[in-house]
């Protein structure tokens, strides 16, 4: 069990209290549980009444940590937000910030130390809410910036070993590629290519589709169109019919006679 701690100062109990936190978040690499952080209070005599106060001064560390951020001091926003999530170890907007500072500084000196850290914050805002997706966009950004890092790092190292002009320099330039591209790299290579594969088999399939769908139509079209000729060329045979009936009454004189014949059996009056 571990002893506690009272140390005289309220100040140096409270930075205690938050460079304790801050190691159990990172290298616990999980979010302190309530129980977690009460246990560190009362090993450091640390009052409710002294929390409770802390509590109120996180939202003035977020607040100076938005500012150093804005202004890309990502050490001292670093710092404000280690204190600030000391207290709120579960507010995500104080996550956020974290992860973006932590980029900050890693384009400034591509640190890999950052990159871990990230990773480890990212892993802990999706602990808070699993479908976080301020986190992943962030997560992503990270993995862009390294690809193009070392892409850059690649193409120096190219330039010049180009001018060594030799079989020395070749076999160098291909032993630096392939360090330059870890296993994570690969893995997201090969799932990148997987992707591919499976875009271009449904675009395929979609083509597949469309194209039936177009034969469908066309063959509905030639239906049409054939019913309605027929339908045409009836009529027109209907028509000739018709005017040939009438031709025929009329060379027969079959309209006369049968008036002739009406009128001769009609009673005489």
């Amino acid at each position: 069990m571990a002893e506690s701690q009272n140390p005289a100062n309220p100040n140096q109990a409270i930075e205690l209290y938050i460079q304790r936190v801050t190691e159990l978040s990172q290298l616990g690499q999980k979010i302190p549980t309530n129980q977690d952080l009460l246990k560190i209070a009362s090993e450091l005599g640390i009052s409710d009444e002294e929390i409770q106060a802390a509590q109120k001064q996180s939202q003035a560390h977020f607040i100076r940590a938005q500012g150093y951020s804005k202004h890309r001091h990502w050490e001292d926003a670093i710092e404000e937000l280690q204190e600030a999530l000391a207290f709120n170890p579960f507010n995500l907007p104080m996550l956020h910030l974290l992860i973006n500072c932590y980029i900050g500084r890693w384009k400034d000196k591509h640190n890999s130390e950052d990159e871990e850290l990230i990773r480890i914050r990212v892993k802990q805002c999706l602990e808070i809410q699993p479908d976080d997706e301020e986190s992943l966009n962030l997560l992503a950004q990270l993995d862009k910036l390294i690809m193009t890092y070392k892409y850059q790092l690649w193409g120096l190292g190219a330039l010049g070993l180009l001018t060594i002009g030799s079989l020395t320099g070749f076999l160098i330039l291909n032993n630096l590629s392939f360090n330059l591209f870890s296993k994570n790299d690969l893995k997201i290579e090969e799932t990148r290519k997987e992707l591919i594969k499976e875009i271009e088999s449904l675009q395929s399939e979609q083509i597949l589709l469309y194209n039936n769908l177009l034969d469908k139509l066309k063959e509905q079209e030639n239906f049409d169109n054939n019913l309605q000729l027929e339908i045409e060329i009836l009529k027109k045979e209907l028509k000739q019919l018709n005017e040939q009936y009438k031709e025929l009454e009329k060379k027969s004189g079959t309209s006369g006679n049968q008036n002739q014949a009406d009128e001769s059996t009609a009673p005489t009056p």
